[in-house]
């Protein structure tokens, strides 16, 4: 907790930064200041077509299945802890919760995000099916993982740090309310995350040197994850303040599937989507196997969202394109409506 806290005192460490315009929700959004070369590159099809194949991309149907583990599973990074690279703190104006974008122009600019949760006993799964649609179709996502999840997940998580049509975000390290948990034990939800990522991309840098690839391929892949999601869409003052000095902006969402609901039938998580959708929104999904009918509900939307003129970029890229509307609070649709999850955490503190 002691080294947590002290990498606060040594900006010295802080080298990397986003400049993004917020607005409260209810307030006008000011005038973008932002540059649009600041977008960041996501992938390498070089590397993701050297060092796997079609087959392997593709995945099997097994691996979307959780397993349960007993005890404390993998509760601690294998390697390292503390991320070698830190960005910026960021602006004061950044330090809130990110709902959406609106974009300068009205853009038909969207962000489709998929979950990847692992709690502290299980090993949660892969859902290979999105994935390739996604591929198949082009579709840009940002996928928020956890760092056991990353930990369990290694190929897989590689396979979409290299894919240049998606982003990895930080999505803590094993699903902790950030309302429950103390200082010390945020740090290490967010920190382990990113220091796992930057293990990752050196294992995918050291298969690419053997591959004889050209280094400049692993400059397109980010160095650490760049956004974060709180789990359960939970946060504090406090966790927001720490969000801001390790330079990640919260990311939220305003458009919910309730993919997680088993008897959410695709149908009817394409149909929120196409109802409530607007230009700069942020939709919500699930992709660790816990997803129910959100494969099938792909082909329902995509096509029609593109029919419509709305573009899918991953959330990093749709923060370019206007001032984020954010919110001081972090909720699901409604603030106060995700208070139901304090308790059953209390009790375990999912890390």
């Amino acid at each position: 907790m002691i080294l947590f806290r002290l990498i606060l005192l040594f900006p010295a460490l802080l080298f990397f930064s986003f400049a993004f315009s917020l607005a409260e929700d209810g307030a006008a959004p000011a005038a973008s200041s932002q540059n649009p070369a600041i977008a960041a590159t996501f992938g390498s099809r070089v590397i993701l077509s050297s060092l796997w194949t079609p087959e392997e991309l593709m995945g099997k149907p097994e691996d979307k299945f959780a397993v349960w583990q007993t005890g404390s599973f993998n509760r601690n990074p294998l390697q390292r802890s503390i991320p070698v690279n830190i960005q910026a703190p960021l602006n004061p104006e950044l330090q809130h919760s990110i709902r959406r974008v609106a974009p300068i122009g009205g853009k038909k600019v969207i962000a489709l995000t998929f979950d990847l949760c692992e709690s502290a006993t299980e090993k949660s799964g892969y859902d290979a099916e999105i994935v390739n649609y996604l591929r198949e179709n082009c579709v840009k996502a940002t996928f928020f993982a956890g760092g056991k999840w990353m930990l369990s997940h290694p190929d897989k998580t590689m396979q979409l740090m290299t894919d240049p049509l998606f982003e990895v975000g930080n999505h803590s390290w094993s699903h902790a309310n950030f309302r429950t948990i103390d200082s010390g034990r945020m740090d290490a939800q967010i920190l382990w995350t990113q220091a796992q990522y930057e293990l990752l991309w050196e294992v995918l840098r050291e298969k690419a040197i053997a591959k004889q690839i050209d280094p400049s391929e692993m400059n397109k892949i980010p160095r650490t994850p760049l956004v974060f999601r709180f789990p359960y869409g939970a946060c504090s003052p406090i966790a927001l303040d720490k969000l801001k000095h390790y330079g990640l902006p919260a990311i939220q969402w305003d458009v919910v599937t309730g993919d997680p609901a088993r008897g959410r039938s695709p149908q009817e998580i394409a149909q929120v989507i196409l109802q409530q959708v607007r230009p700069g929104a942020i939709i919500i999904c699930h992709a660790n196997g816990r997803g129910y009918g959100t494969a099938a509900s792909l082909p329902l939307f995509v096509p029609k969202l593109r029919a419509l003129g709305y573009d899918f970029l991953t959330v990093t890229e749709l923060l370019t394109h206007g001032p984020a509307v954010s919110h001081k609070e972090c909720y699901e649709l409604t603030p106060g409506d995700n208070l139901r999850y304090d308790r059953a955490n209390m009790a375990k503190q999912g890390d």
